[in-house]
């Protein structure tokens, strides 16, 4: 079978480093970013330069019109804290993912594997965190408490207009939510409240279940739901003792099968951490 032809935006960001060593295996990529060179100062072999944002249509076209599918993780961050800068940066990114989705439907690419947040529902860690909630679904109705959640809120519903062929065909449209995708070091979280290192131990995501789920999502042939509409949102998260953000959608979609779960990894730092009743600072 020939290998799957997968344009990488993003290609040189945080979670592009985690992704890429199990792409180049797997398939033929184009791989684009605003730099050659990851956030280190490590050049990122195979990455061509390309403004998302401001490429005439006419160039980007040439680039969608090769590949099977996309995967989606180039972000333009927001620089300081004034709200109303992280808005309109936020809607610059919303601006950028539609122009990805409608390059994707005019040029034959058949699925856009996105990379979305569990921000776009963070609120409800609220009445989790005091014992009134015990899980989130995908289905559960968007409630972010950021302009980074909103954004990503919007790629989502976004994208459910793509997949249902309002548009004319149906472009196949995935939305991952990564939860917490790096190492969860109890040192880190020394001066910090007890709870925010059981939310980050709860959502984990190890670098080889991010890139199961994302080769998962790319490579499953059909993820059409019940209607008929080839759009899901799963959540990137491994098989933790602790954790609150459903994967039972993403098990039976495209069969994840996460292997790891942050109670075993940090087995040792969870007892240093927990031994002796609960830390001081508390929750």
């Amino acid at each position: 079978m020939p290998r799957l032809r997968v344009l990488v935006t993003g290609a040189t960001g945080y979670i592009a480093k985690q992704l890429l060593p199990a792409f180049r295996e797997r398939y033929e990529l184009t791989l684009i970013d605003l730099r050659t060179h990851d956030a280190e100062g490590r050049p990122v072999k195979g990455v061509q330069v390309v403004d998302l944002l401001r490429e005439r249509e006419e160039a980007l076209a040439l680039l969608f019109q090769s590949v099977d599918v996309v995967v989606h993780l180039a972000y333009v961050r927001p620089e300081g804290s004034d709200p109303r800068v992280q808005y309109e940066v936020e809607r610059t990114n919303v601006d950028m993912m539609q122009r990805v989705y409608q390059l994707s439907l005019d040029n034959g690419v058949r699925r856009v594997v996105a990379a979305s947040t569990n921000q776009a529902a963070k609120w409800y860690e609220q009445p989790w965190s005091r014992g009134l909630r015990d899980t989130v679904s995908p289905e559960d109705y968007p409630r972010p408490d950021s302009f980074y959640g909103w954004a990503k809120a919007a790629y989502e519903s976004l994208g459910f207009v793509y997949a249902c062929g309002a548009l004319g065909r149906k472009l196949e449209v995935v939305q991952i939510r990564i939860v917490a995708p790096r190492e969860i070091r109890a040192r880190d979280y020394a001066d910090k409240p007890l709870f925010r290192y059981l939310r980050d131990l709860a959502g984990y995501v190890s670098p080889r279940d991010l890139q199961q789920l994302f080769c998962r999502s790319i490579e499953t042939p059909n993820i059409e739901d019940e209607h008929g509409v080839p759009f899901h949102i799963f959540y990137g998260v491994s098989n933790n003792a602790r954790k609150f953000w459903s994967i039972v959608n993403a098990r039976r979609v495209v069969g994840y099968d996460p292997q790891d779960d942050s109670e075993v990894l940090y087995a040792d730092e969870i007892r240093q951490m927990l031994g002796s009743g609960e830390r001081a600072g508390g929750q």
